[in-house]
């Protein structure tokens, strides 16, 4: 096999759109596993890494030495980042083959594959090694996993979705060589998770089969990377790192000897093991994203959420009486909550001492029953589409029907109020208040982008609303068939959501 140069990019956030979190001075992980991989099978290959959440451009490198370039995304990286994307497809070779994975590519294949040959609809590692191998050797790539593409008659074609075992997959630290100071390094420890939350896309990225590494590996990678930038803490992007409690232990134990600090999401019943919990906190591990989404028995029921509400309080509590610092996407947007519910959980969020509550608007890919066969919450013609913001953590993306989409995201905007002002009458403790308020800076941060967002709405809206705020749900229906009818009936052609047995393979 010729010797390749291979380009990877991290597309980044719009200017007006910063992510808001505190979580967002680190890196998508999984763009770096693929990278890794990659390396790893083609040894003599040179791989390199654009990251533009550091500042990095692609027309920096020299995109027309490149064999491939391969691109991860999330919605709001994609629209805020056409301008990138052209200016990739102008500067490359015309035999340069490039490949989009991640969320967006996954779930929008039809909009990807405008700027990209490929889009990956799941694990990326094994596809792209499958893809280079069989465009190598000159090979159809129908055999290709999670692979979609425009065939030759002009339909789009999706490839079989397949899951894996355990990989072993570590970053590999030169990558990271041109890191800025990190306030957290990104890592994965397992992949999977055994629920069925209605609106997480991750597993069917991972899938549902909970898969570990080793103790010993996870170590060496961790160690490599803080050889390389100096971070010794961490973000561990497991959908639900306790599932096993018996692999907690072995990797609390594992890193004892350690002075690493960990994030890692978890569900709120690891609360009720909190011999476990002060196990991990030895060794770090202080802070998790918790799916809690809501206080509300509705919300969660709607959300195929199976847990006790009446619990989560109790749960909560007993995590900030361990001094364990929680995160949590409180979810709104369903009918079911109006402006005094938003309100009242972000309230609710300062009672339960939730430390870092980022709040959302429930908002969906569209066309998802169609091409897959997965729920939907949320119909297509209601999902605000193309714009910056399109499933982008605290701003609005859907017009729902009992409030307008700017008053859902004045609702957003005024939670955070609402939560900051009763946490810091409820916390008295200067760790946790020193906390709260570097949260509070962060979420400043992303104010005029959500005022900006407002403006967008109102606009937007504005034909489709009564004067007495109902939803014009025909007029709104008839405008996006207009609009993307063609492109549904298009993709009916080829989707594969009555596909028994592709959708049976998709939900595991």
């Amino acid at each position: 096999m010729r010797s390749l140069r291979i380009l990877c990019v991290q597309l980044g956030f719009h200017e007006a759109y910063p992510d808001a979190s505190t979580l967002a001075t680190t890196y998508n992980d999984g763009i770096y596993y693929v990278a890794s991989f990659v390396q790893r099978e083609f040894p003599d290959a040179e791989v390199e890494m654009c990251q533009m959440f550091w500042g990095e451009k692609p027309e920096d490198f020299p995109l027309g030495s490149y064999d491939y370039i391969m691109i991860s995304a999330l919605a709001t990286h994609f629209w805020s980042n056409i301008e990138t994307l052209e200016s990739i497809r102008r500067g490359k070779r015309p035999d340069c083959v490039v490949i989009m994975g991640g969320p967006h590519a996954a779930f929008a294949p039809y909009e990807a594959l405008r700027y990209a040959d490929y889009a990956v609809t799941a694990e990326g590692e094994i596809p792209a090694v499958q893809l280079i191998k069989a465009l190598e050797a000159g090979d159809p790539v129908t055999d290709v996993d999670n692979l979609a593409y425009i065939g030759a008659g002009g339909e789009l074609t999706l490839n079989r979705i397949a899951r894996y075992g355990s990989l072993d997959t570590a970053i590999n630290p030169k990558f990271l060589k041109n890191a800025p100071k990190l306030h957290w390094a990104t890592v994965s420890m397992s992949r999977g998770c055994p629920f069925a939350c209605s609106f997480c896309y991750a597993i069917r990225l991972l899938g549902r089969r909970f898969r570990t590494k080793t103790a010993e590996d996870v170590r060496s990678e961790l160690d490599a990377i803080y050889r390389q930038t100096g971070c010794n803490r961490f973000y561990v992007t497991d959908l639900n790192f306790t599932t096993r409690k018996d692999y907690c232990r072995e990797i609390a134990e594992t890193f004892r000897d350690r002075d690493y600090k960990f994030i890692a999401m978890s569900r709120v019943n690891h609360a009720d093991d909190m011999e476990l919990v002060l196990d991990l906190k030895r060794s770090g591990f202080e802070e998790y994203c918790l799916g809690v989404e809501s206080e509300d028995a509705s919300v969660l029921q709607a959300f195929n959420k199976r847990v006790d509400p009446s619990e989560q309080t109790r749960r909560l509590l007993r995590f900030a009486e361990n001094d364990i610092a929680i995160h949590s996407a409180i979810i709104f947007g369903l009918d079911v909550q109006d402006r005094q519910a938003i309100e009242a959980t972000a309230y609710w969020c300062a009672e339960a001492r939730i430390m870092h509550p980022v709040f959302v608007c429930l908002a969906e890919y569209p066309f998802q029953n169609l091409l897959y066969g997965a729920r939907q919450d949320v119909e297509d013609h209601r999902i605000i589409m193309e714009v910056p913001t399109y499933q982008h953590y605290s701003f609005v993306g859907i017009f729902p029907r009992h409030m307008r989409p700017s008053d859902l995201q004045r609702g957003i905007l005024d939670s955070y109020e609402i939560f900051f002002k009763r946490a810091f009458e409820v916390e008295t403790r200067p760790q946790r208040r020193a906390r709260l308020k570097a949260y509070a800076r962060s979420v400043d941060r992303g104010r005029e982008g959500m005022r900006q967002h407002i403006r967008f709405l109102e606009r937007l809206e504005k034909p489709y609303y009564t004067a007495a705020g109902t939803l014009r749900e025909d007029a709104l229906k008839a405008d996006f068939d207009a609009r993307h009818g063609e492109l549904r009936d298009w993709l009916a052609r080829s989707a594969k959501g009555s596909d028994v047995e592709f959708v049976k393979r998709y939900a595991r």
